[in-house]
């Protein structure tokens, strides 16, 4: 394989391959991760009858060539890694108030597949 060749299917995997995720946290408890096998589900918090509190919100941005099924999935992945046991209320674009974070696919700023949801904790 020519050098061109592999720089440019090098390049193409970074840039179609990548998502980037950053996470808000309200809540400063030590929580352990989810393990990996763990199923982070997403509910709407209108019908959600099961008490929780809030701990903090997941962010992903996956660029423009990716579907949000993408970015649901790092979503689900972020909100693990906070110990998390679920998402709620997902959205397109960053939680109101919140800074456009620096790096990865946020340099695209508002262009880009930017989706968030508050990340919960059961009580």
């Amino acid at each position: 394989m020519s050098r061109s060749v592999l720089l440019i299917f090098v390049s193409a995997v970074f840039l179609f391959g990548c998502a980037t995720t950053r996470s808000i946290l309200y809540d400063k408890s030590e929580r352990l991760p989810k393990p990996a096998a763990y199923e982070v589900e997403i509910f709407s918090s209108a019908g959600l009858q099961r008490p929780y509190r809030i701990i903090g919100v997941a962010i992903a941005a996956t660029g423009p060539f990716h579907h949000f099924q993408d970015a649901i999935a790092h979503l689900q992945a972020e909100a693990g890694r906070m110990g998390g046991d679920a998402l709620i209320d997902p959205v397109q674009g960053l939680p109101k108030g919140a800074a456009m974070p620096e790096g990865g696919w946020f340099i695209f700023g508002d262009k880009g597949e930017i989706w968030s949801a508050k990340v919960i904790v059961w009580e």
